[in-house]
Parts: C-alpha cells; structure tokens; sequence
C-alpha cells in the first residue's frame, strides 16, 4: 500500500460519511418537513451513504495493493482477488453478504424515499384511544417517530461501524496497520 495513494481513497471514504450525516441532520429541520428540499436532502443522503461503499472499495482495492483498475472495480472482482498472501479480501465477503436479501446494506441500496415504509413493527391498536394523560414522560413517549429518519439514522451509524470494523481489519491483515 502506497500512502500517497491510500490517503486520498480513504478521505474520500470519511468525506462520504460526512456529507451523509450533513443532509441527515439538515433533515432533522422540521421547516423542511414536506418540501422539495426535504426530499433532495433525502436523495442526496442516499447518494452519499451509497457511495461510502464505491469508496471503501477503491480503499480496499490500495490496501491489498490488488491493482484493479477504478473503472473495472466492482465488489465482485474484490471478492473474487487474492492479496499478497494468497488469502481472499474477507472485507469484501462481508460487504456481499450485507448485500443479502434481508439485511440493511441491501435495503439501503434499493430504499426509495417516496414509496411507503412496511412498517412490520407497529401494532394496530383495538378500542378507543386512551384517555390523555398529565404526565409528560407519556405524552413524550406517544409522540409518532418519523420512520425514515429512523431508517436513515439506522443506516448512517451501522455504515460508520462497518467502514472503521473493515478498514481496520483490512489494514491489519494487510500488514498496514499503524504502529503503536
């Protein structure tokens, strides 16, 4: 790995993640709520988070010094790539699986904002509604989340976690890993 090369893909990486949680927290404004602005911070987030795995890719690409060409990298080709020690690039294993039918890298990647949420976790409630109550803990506790908001706070802290979980496990099976 050259640190000259390495540096500027792994800013890259950390710029991504930092314009996803810009647009995230400009969609915590509620004078947004409804807009066309709140949906092209919620377009741009997308496209932010999104494009923190092309990024980590080309990382990983520099780490193992696997030579892949920028245009022809793909998850495929890092999955199907030995490193120097003959050993397969597990990181990338790990992003596929992600990919998987049911886990949340999948449901980022194919997540449109403007369809409805299948919220599987709400439950409907029966009768009338309960009576209101003084206290505020409660009256906080009712108060409707935002579903998407969720999901996109979801996603943005589990792809900080995978990014730092792989890039350091990439950098130590490398034998880069920064010296203590």
């Amino acid at each position: 790995m050259k640190k000259k090369k390495y540096l500027p893909l792994k800013e890259l990486t950390d710029t991504k993640l930092r314009y996803s949680q810009l647009y995230l927290d400009e969609l915590k404004n509620p004078k947004i709520a409804g807009s066309d602005t709140e949906k092209a911070h919620q377009q741009s987030f997308l496209f932010h988070l999104n494009g923190v795995v092309d990024a980590f890719l080309a990382e990983l690409n520099e780490i193992y010094n696997l030579g892949i060409q920028e245009k022809n990298l793909s998850l495929e080709k890092l999955k199907n790539a030995k490193s120097d020690s003959k050993k397969p690039i597990k990181e990338a294993s790990k992003i596929k699986k992600l990919y998987g039918k049911k886990n949340w890298l999948a449901e980022l990647k194919s997540f449109n904002p403007h369809l409805p949420l299948s919220d599987k976790k709400s439950k409907k409630t029966k009768g009338k509604a309960k009576e209101e109550t003084s206290n505020l803990v409660e009256q906080i506790s009712q108060i409707p989340t935002n579903p998407i908001m969720d999901k996109f706070e979801e996603w943005q802290s589990k792809m900080r976690k995978l990014v730092s979980e792989l890039r350091e496990s990439a950098l130590h099976a490398s034998g880069n890993s920064p010296k203590k």
